[in-house]
């Protein structure tokens, strides 16, 4: 290995990490609730929250728990045998949300190949091996192996990969007629994140979910919604589907579930679980105990009314601020989202990394979405009093950077 002459974190990553992320020169050594402090002790306003992972913030208690707790007795016995984290977790994940079983994973992407895996393995058991196709979204984003990068509606991330797994087509958001062009008898599952965030932060709208529906009960397929970001109480309900009433028969979860330990889970319909056997699919490390334990945890509060009403409030609270800048500022096109995924659409004389370096250097931590949009993930139980200091705070960015 190289003798590394570099005297930073930022230069020594440089040297040994491999160059795959663009990389914010800041060293963070502590985080606390909602706030991040780096090596000179300067604090941020954490509305990135390790990408919708810390949904609980830094340092929460419950959390700290669970992993002694779990540790104490042990860390990995693989899936072999049965375990009550994993099932005392699947069992809240149930009774929040109506679905029937848990499969747990390690990620997202795990997650949504599982779905995809699962769904296409229900019809192949029925005896429907025509059906295949699986429609998504442009500018949707589901994972990056290769299954679930296929389902992704955004090129530029495939290029340079050869070829991609086929049987996946890709019509625009909340375009009703292009959906119901491609959707027959053949098709296997519509997939769709219930809010597209990395894609833009963007709705679905209430014509598309109707279409939805109304296309999985005339042809009898599937429906996947990628809860990854936008579930575990990030809209206001536990899941994004119960936001918008979308029927679906496999969900994904990750990010938040695990409150910052690797864990991905997928959640099915009786009917889909019905027809997978042992050895379809599986994992070496998914649903570690540990992580499991953390989840459970994580659900206990998220779940809660209180706990999601909060959400609700904190999310209007920043809408009305959001309004406030966008009206001050004519780079900004207006507001998108909901619940605690927010956005700031930009047009081009404002590139949305201005904004992020202008909002750290002012002490809070913002990150972007294709599209130039600016996105702001809040944890959950962020305060009233932390809505208005990042409103402050973000306010102050602008009027550095905006023309």
């Amino acid at each position: 290995m190289a003798q590394s002459l570099a005297n930073s974190v930022f230069e020594e990553d440089k040297q040994f990490i491999a160059p795959l992320y663009g990389k914010a020169n800041i060293e963070f050594v502590r985080g606390e609730g909602s706030y991040l402090f780096d090596k000179n002790g300067k604090k941020y306003l954490d509305f990135v929250a390790g990408i919708a992972v810390n949904a609980l913030g830094h340092q929460n208690v419950a959390i700290k728990k669970a992993v002694e707790e779990q540790m104490d007795s042990f860390f990995h016995i693989s899936n072999l045998y049965p375990n009550y984290p994993q099932v005392n977790l699947a069992k809240a994940l149930l009774a929040a949300t109506g679905f029937d079983k848990a499969f747990f994973c390690n990620s997202g992407t795990e997650a949504n190949e599982g779905c995809i895996k699962f769904a296409r393995k229900y019809f192949d058991r029925k005896g429907e091996k025509n059906r295949q196709k699986i429609v998504t979204f442009i500018n949707s984003f589901h994972g990056r192996t290769f299954a679930a990068l296929s389902a992704t509606g955004q090129p530029a991330i495939r290029e340079g990969f050869g070829s991609m797994p086929g049987d996946f087509v890709h019509v625009p958001w909340n375009d009703v007629a292009a959906l119901k062009a491609e959707v027959n008898s053949d098709t296997c599952a519509i997939m769709l994140e219930s809010l597209a965030a990395e894609g833009g932060v963007m709705t679905v709208s209430d014509e598309m979910v109707a279409a939805i529906n109304s296309l999985k009960k005339e042809f009898g397929c599937l429906v996947i919604v990628d809860e990854v970001q936008a579930g575990m109480g990030r809209l206001g309900t536990f899941l994004g589907l119960q936001k918008h009433g979308i029927d679906a028969d496999l969900v994904s979860l990750a990010k938040a579930l695990g409150g910052g330990l690797p864990l991905g889970a997928v959640l099915l319909r009786q009917k889909v679980a019905d027809q997978l056997k042992a050895g379809d699919h599986g994992t070496t490390f998914g649903g570690n105990p540990v992580a499991c334990a953390v989840g459970l945890a994580v659900v206990n509060q998220i779940a809660k009314p209180e706990f999601l009403a909060n959400v609700e409030a904190r999310s209007a609270q920043l809408k009305a601020g959001l309004e406030t800048i966008a009206a001050k500022f004519p780079a900004v096109k207006g507001v998108r989202g909901e619940g605690l995924i927010l956005g700031l659409a930009l047009d081009e004389s404002l590139p949305v990394g201005n904004v992020i370096a202008a909002a750290r250097d002012e002490g809070m931590m913002v990150l972007s979405a294709k599209g130039n949009v600016l996105r702001l993930l809040p944890p959950l139980n962020v305060s009233a009093a932390e809505c208005d200091e990042a409103l402050t705070k973000l306010e102050k960015a602008f009027a550095k950077v905006a023309k």
